[in-house]
């Protein structure tokens, strides 16, 4: 169905596929301790020291597919065998030392931890604060940064080194970005994986399941239509495909709305509340700033709503390119809408473990909602979604749209915001910088995601999120986070 970025989401994608083959052949439970050796066969190692170690790793993502260690309390947890091979100490001294005589990182050190040997400079970790400064100083660029990529991306410092030279995650601190997940080298990080309910729920034909794809979808195929994985996602036994877009039609009409109210009423700047992470991200960091995040719902939670209130008997599973999904509604405290969660890496395997030649498919449409709604996948959808509405309503009121395209800027925009430096504006936050099209489960993060899905959102219908929404507007759903009805 596609090209695989890296090894890891290659090797987890195997995973998937395989234990989606047992369980709905309903033999998994005996052939669980196979895997390993299936998918490892030996007798020589191709990834790691020896074929038993890259056995014990895949024995973990086999427990990440079933769901995880449940005594481990957050979605994403460290797979101790695959975390080892990182170096113990931050800056390394490399061959591109020429032992000069400036000397310069021996003086920038403050500690003096650093002396020559055979005109080398050598790095005494005893000493060592690993403050950077010999880093910064060498004209050559000899000593090198080799931080952990987990430590480097984790933007809320949640990630501690422990005695065993392994990762440990504080969950009091994580707010489930993934950014680990996608950074490590070593796929040591991964989320815990609800592969096996949904998997039930497909078999079971109690209650018809339906999937809300996430837009981001559209940029996930290379050989495939996407018409072609709706008609395969039929086969499997989902009733029907609907578009999380149409949940951001319905949210970007709602949250103008709030942001006209907003404003009105003297309150000052409002954030979006789309993305999760981020939300989460203003609650742990800028606990102040709390009030200040829209109340509307996410695009996930307006439609899976949506879906149920037209069918009471309805399952659904959202599936997207987001960890932080997968516990939405239980850290806002919301009324459980949503069934399961799956990522785009987990749907694939699904997929993969049907066998079934997607390519020859027929297509299936899935045309569900406008321009806008689709565009929220990208980094500043939202607000020009919003700006867009406004611009129609004729909204006089002056207000500025600002969109902070990853964490580190929604830092510097909610620090403005805490001390006051911020009128009428509303800020579009995002954890992932460029947007759910590059978030921590996605399958490709190349420059042409951004095109896929400007083509996905010509191709819609509707024009405007009014006109996407339109055919509901009788059906009344709870728009906003308390539960009260718009």
């Amino acid at each position: 169905m596609r090209k695989y970025e890296n090894r890891v989401q290659k090797i987890k994608n195997e995973v998937y596929a395989k234990v989606s083959e047992y369980a709905f052949n309903g033999n998994l439970t005996e052939n669980i301790f196979a895997i390993p050796m299936e998918l490892n066969q030996g007798p020589n190692p191709s990834l790691r020291c020896c074929v038993y170690h890259e056995r014990a790793v895949t024995a973990e993502r086999v427990q990440m597919s079933m769901g995880g260690h449940p005594e481990d309390t957050n979605i994403i947890e460290v797979l101790e065998s695959a975390c080892d091979q990182c170096t113990d100490h931050r800056y390394v001294v490399t061959e591109a030392c020429r032992g000069c005589l400036a000397h310069r990182c021996q003086h920038a050190c403050p500690v003096q931890a650093i002396s020559f040997i055979n005109n080398r400079a050598i790095i005494d970790y005893e000493k060592c604060i690993e403050c950077g400064r010999c880093h910064s100083a060498c004209p050559y660029n000899a000593i090198s940064d080799v931080l952990r990529p987990c430590l480097r991306v984790c933007p809320t410092k949640a990630i501690a080194i422990d005695e065993h030279k392994k990762a440990v995650i504080d969950e009091s601190k994580c707010i489930r970005c993934g950014a680990c997940v996608y950074s490590c080298p070593f796929g040591a990080m991964q989320d815990k994986s609800e592969l096996l309910s949904v998997i039930e729920l497909l078999k079971s034909g109690n209650r018809p399941v339906y999937a809300m794809m996430a837009p981001a979808i559209a940029t996930q195929f290379e050989d495939v239509s996407l018409g072609q994985v709706v008609t395969a996602i039929k086969a499997i036994g989902f009733k029907d495909a609907v578009e999380v877009a149409l949940g951001a039609d319905m949210v970007a009409v709602h949250e103008a709305k709030e942001f006209v109210e907003h404003i009105e009423s003297s309150k000052g700047f409002m954030t979006t509340s789309c993305c999760p992470a981020f939300v989460r991200y203003v609650y742990q960091e800028f606990p102040e700033l709390k009030h200040h995040i829209s109340t509307t719902v996410s695009p996930m939670v307006a439609t899976a709503r949506l879906i149920k209130s037209i069918d009471s008997e309805a399952a659904v599973v959202f599936v997207g390119p987001c960890i932080a999904k997968k516990e939405e509604e239980k850290f806002l405290d919301l009324p459980a809408a949503v069934d399961h969660v799956l990522t785009f890496e987990e749907l694939i395997g699904i997929v993969r473990s049907a066998n079934m030649d997607v390519a020859s498919l027929e297509s299936s449409p899935l045309n569900n909602a406008s321009y806008f709604g689709r565009n929220f996948a990208a980094s500043g959808g939202v607000a020009k979604a919003v700006q867009d509405i406004l611009k129609t309503k004729k909204i006089e009121a002056e207000y500025e749209l600002m969109v902070c395209n990853g964490l580190n800027e929604c830092k510097k925009v909610l620090t403005q915001a805490k001390h006051g430096r911020l009128g009428n504006v509303l800020i579009e936050g995002m954890a992932c910088e460029g947007g759910c099209i590059k978030g921590p489960v996605t399958m490709q993060y190349g420059p042409i995601d951004r095109k896929k899905l400007e083509s996905y959102c010509k191709e819609a219908l509707e024009a405007k999120p009014e006109e996407a929404i339109n055919i509901f507007k009788d059906q009344k759903i709870s728009m906003i986070r308390e539960g009260q009805s718009c």
